[in-house]
């Protein structure tokens, strides 16, 4: 119950994310491929900006750096398609709806 708990926030949250900064670029930058990839690597890059700050402040007794690096390569490779799904959704739902209002 508690891991399908976890799966759960970590979609929502990974749905928040990567929808906000593809939304917000689409709208910055008015580029759909633009705002799909920045949003796309939004998550990867903070995966792996958490892995270096980690890498730079592990202590003694904290886990083996090789499980840390596998673990933070799965989370990436588990995260960058989803974030890609809802990149495209966000972006796709916000040209639509300016084709509608500019009509």
């Amino acid at each position: 119950m508690i891991a399908l708990l976890v799966i759960i926030g970590v979609v929502a949250a990974v749905s928040l994310i990567s929808g906000t900064v593809a939304a917000v670029s689409r709208i910055a930058t008015q580029r759909n491929s633009v705002s799909i990839a920045i949003g796309t690597l939004t998550m990867p890059a903070l995966i792996c900006l958490s892995f270096g700050y980690w890498a730079l402040t592990m202590e003694v007794d904290d886990a083996p750096p090789g499980n840390v690096l596998m673990g933070s390569l799965t989370a990436v490779a588990v995260v960058t398609p989803f974030a890609l799904f809802v990149s495209r959704f966000t972006v796709m739902f916000l040209s639509r709806r300016a084709l509608q209002k500019g009509s």
